[in-house]
């Protein structure tokens, strides 16, 4: 069905075209306000990312998923807002589950987002991308633009500094 409408809106279906976006708005919206931290910024971003997809979705290969090339759009225009803002602000970590009753996990998600906050922003999305959110290595290459193997170093650098960092919390 996707493969589908993705061919009709390439045709100018306007109502394949706004099925979807109604498909892969709330993906988008969820993915941009975890980098963004701001509600109207991430509107935004998406209504950018809409756009942008729409007017270059004849360029859109059948190699990777419709929601893969949506999902590296939508990334590209987080950084894009981001270094409009100026800023250094690290990406939300966005997976601690307010409405847990277990406090030990609680603790323990918590812990692992203090260690996520002091990579580095492309270690700390690489991070996200591959545990929290389930992607394969190729994806996050589809979706970041790095190789493979420069996704499996910093993986492994990362998951470093992390256990570094547990062990002693001073640096």
């Amino acid at each position: 069905m996707a493969d589908e409408l993705i061919k009709r809106a390439r045709d100018g279906d306007s109502s394949a075209w706004n099925a979807l976006i109604d498909h892969h708005k709330e993906l988008a919206f969820s993915i941009a306000l975890r980098y963004l931290k701001n509600r109207d910024d991430a509107l935004d971003v998406v209504q950018d990312a809409f756009v942008l997809a729409f007017r270059y979705i004849s360029g859109f290969r059948d190699e990777a998923k419709f929601s893969t090339w949506l999902y590296k759009i939508v990334y590209h225009e987080c950084l894009r807002m981001l270094k409009k803002r100026k800023t250094t602000t690290e990406f939300e970590s966005g997976w601690l589950d307010s409405e847990s009753s277990d406090e030990d996990e609680i603790a323990q998600e918590t812990d692992i987002s203090a260690l996520m906050q002091k990579l580095n922003p492309n270690e700390y999305l690489i991070i996200q991308l591959f545990y929290l959110e389930e992607k394969s290595i190729n994806d996050i290459s589809e979706i970041t633009g790095f190789s493979k193997s420069n996704i499996k170093v910093m993986l492994h650098r990362s998951r470093e500094k992390m256990r570094i960092s547990a062990q002693d919390p001073t640096l």
